[in-house]
C-alpha cells in the first residue's frame, strides 16, 4: 500500500509537472507574440502606405535600433522588396507566427507592407527548464511524502493483523485452547478472526484431550489382559514339564513379544500425555541391545538372513522400546518386501548423531511414499 501510493504521487507529480510546463511553454510563447505584434503594429503606425520607400526605411532602421535593446529584430519588405530594417530576416513563406529553430519569428502583412519580427527563446527556454526542474522535484517530494505518510498509515492498519500473527504463533501445541486471549483490539475485521481463531484452537483443544483420554483409556484396559498372560507364560516356562524344544522356544518367543508388547502399551500412556513429558522421559539408550533383541525376536529363518554390524559402544538418548518398534517395522518390511537375499543392519557414528541403515536387495520405497516412512 505504501509503495503504491509513493506510486502514485510520483506519476501525479510527473502528469502535473509535465502540463504545468506545456500550459507555461504556451504562455511564454503567446507573450513573446504579443510582444513581436506590438513591434509590428508600432512600425505599421510609423509608416503609412503612401510614405516611398527612402523615408520608409529610415524608419524601420531606427525601429530596428528601439527593439535591438529588447531583443528582437525588424524588417520592413513590400512584396519581395527588402524596404528597411534587419536586412537578415528573409521573407516568411506565410503570415502568422511560428518557432525557428532558436527564434520566434512573426509576419504580419499590412497595408505599409509585410513586417517580419524576430526574438531569441533563450531566456523562455531557460525559463521552461526552471519550472519542469522545480516541477520534477515536487514530484520527487511527494512521492517521498507520499512513501511516509501511507507507510505509517499502512503501519498502523496492519499492526493488528501483526499482533494477531504473534499471538497464533505462540499458541502451545500441548494446549492450544488457552493460547489465544480473549478479548479485541477494536477493529471489526480482526477481532472477527480472532474470535474464529478462537474457536477453531478450543476444538483442537479438546478433540486432542479427547484423542489423549482415548490413548490412556485403551492402555489402562490393556494392562491386565496382557499382564495375566504374561504371568501364563512365564508359569508356563518355568514348569517341570517336558515338552519339545520347538515348544518351548515358540514359549520363549511369545514371552519377549508380549513383554514388548506390555511395554509399548506402557508408552501409549507417555505419547497420550505432552511432549515435555515424552521429551523428558529419554534416556541413554544401547543400540546393539536394541539390534540384539529385534533380532532375537525373528525366526530362526528370517534371522539367518540378517547380518548385522553395530559399535557396542554407541549410544543415544531416546526411549529403547520406540525405537525397538521403529527397527522392528524397517526390518519387516525389508524381509517381507526382499524375500531372497541378505538384508544388513549397520548403526555407525556421524559427528554427534547416529546413522542406522537398513539395507536389502528389494524393490526400494517409491519416491511418493519416502516422506511417510518416517511417520
Amino acid at each position: 500500500v505504501a509503495r503504491a501510493m509513493a506510486a502514485t504521487a510520483v506519476l501525479s507529480g510527473l502528469l502535473s509537472a509535465a502540463l504545468a510546463t506545456v500550459i507555461a511553454w504556451t504562455s511564454m510563447l503567446d507573450r513573446e507574440d504579443d510582444r513581436l505584434r506590438g513591434a509590428a503594429q508600432t512600425l505599421a503606425v510609423e509608416v503609412p502606405p503612401d510614405m516611398d520607400d527612402a523615408a520608409a526605411r529610415a524608419h524601420a532602421d531606427d525601429e530596428q535600433t528601439e527593439v535591438a535593446v529588447a531583443g528582437m529584430r525588424i524588417a520592413l519588405y513590400r512584396g519581395a522588396r527588402f524596404v528597411g530594417g534587419d536586412a537578415s530576416l528573409r521573407p516568411s513563406e506565410a503570415e502568422g507566427c511560428r518557432t525557428d529553430g532558436p527564434s520566434r519569428r512573426c509576419r504580419f502583412v499590412l497595408p505599409t507592407g509585410a513586417i517580419e519580427v524576430a526574438s531569441e527563446l533563450t531566456v523562455a527556454r531557460a525559463q521552461r527548464s526552471l519550472l519542469l526542474g522545480a516541477s520534477l522535484a515536487a514530484a520527487l517530494l511527494a512521492g517521498l511524502a507520499g512513501l511516509g505518510l501511507s507507510g505509517a498509515v499502512s503501519a498502523r492498519i496492519v499492526r493488528p493483523l501483526q499482533r494477531l500473527r504473534e499471538e497464533v504463533a505462540a499458541v502451545d501445541a500441548d494446549a492450544p485452547g488457552r493460547a489465544l486471549p480473549a478479548g479485541g483490539d477494536g477493529y471489526a475485521e480482526t477481532d472477527a478472526l480472532r474470535a474464529a481463531l478462537g474457536e477453531m484452537l478450543t476444538r483442537l483443544d479438546g478433540a486432542l484431550a479427547q484423542s489423549r483420554r482415548f490413548a490412556a483409556d485403551a492402555a489402562h484396559e490393556l494392562r491386565t489382559p496382557l499382564g495375566t498372560m504374561q504371568a501364563e507364560l512365564e508359569l508356563a516356562a518355568e514348569a517341570d514339564e517336558v515338552l519339545p524344544e520347538e515348544v518351548k522356544g515358540s514359549q520363549r518367543r511369545a514371552l519377549r513379544t508380549l513383554v514388548g508388547l506390555t511395554a509399548l502399551v506402557e508408552r501409549l500412556l507417555i505419547l497420550a500425555a505432552p511432549d515435555e513429558s515424552l521429551r523428558g522421559s529419554r534416556e541413554a539408550v544401547s543400540l546393539a541391545e536394541v539390534a540384539d533383541e529385534v533380532l532375537a525376536a525373528l525366526d530362526p529363518a528370517a534371522r539367518a538372513r540378517v547380518r548385522a554390524t553395530v559399535d557396542d559402544r554407541l549410544h543415544v538418548r531416546g526411549d529403547a522400546v520406540l525405537l525397538r518398534a521403529m527397527l522392528e517395522n524397517v526390518l519387516g518390511n525389508a524381509l517381507k518386501f526382499a524375500p531372497t537375499g541378505e538384508v544388513t543392519v549397520s548403526a555407525e557414528a556421524d559427528g554427534d548423531d547416529a546413522v542406522v541403515a537398513v539395507t536389502d536387495a528389494g524393490p526400494g520405497v517409491p519416491a511418493s511414499d519416502r516422506a511417510r516412512v518416517f511417520d
